[in-house]
């Protein structure tokens, strides 16, 4: 049986700092109008774990190194007209200070106020179910 990937895979963290705020990104350029803000996330390569393609991306786009403490199964979302598969991993941060790099913005939000902000689609049952827990 061929093993095809059907829709592209991203790997997006929930990445906890110390005070358990999560990193929260405005992904550039954004229209002043929609100001979406998401989860960091990036496209999981050919071959790549969800696990290794979260610490990647992580490195490459906030300049940071995370450590990995759970990965939860994917959730199958439509982005831009376009059907994804997303791999949320709850992270924490071992090395750096997050840096937006390809973000138009960053900022850490407590899990209390994830409401106050204008979320993507494909965040919004993420947040819901955070703040349920």
């Amino acid at each position: 049986m061929p093993n095809e990937q059907t829709r592209p895979s991203f790997a997006v963290g929930l990445i906890e700092r110390y005070d358990h705020a999560l990193l929260i990104a405005l992904p550039a350029p954004s229209d002043d109008d929609k100001r979406l803000w998401v989860f960091p996330r990036g496209r999981i390569e050919p071959g790549e774990s969800p696990e290794v393609a979260m610490r990647r991306i992580a490195q490459d786009h906030l300049e940071i190194e995370v450590e990995v403490v759970v990965g939860q199964p994917p959730i199958i979302e439509t982005i831009d007209g376009e059907e994804v598969e997303l791999r949320y991993m709850f992270c924490g941060i071992l090395t750096g200070d997050p840096f937006a790099g390809p973000y138009k913005e960053i900022r850490w939000a407590p899990k209390q106020q994830l409401r106050e902000y204008d979320f993507d689609s494909a965040s919004v049952p993420v947040i819901e179910w955070l703040l349920e827990t």
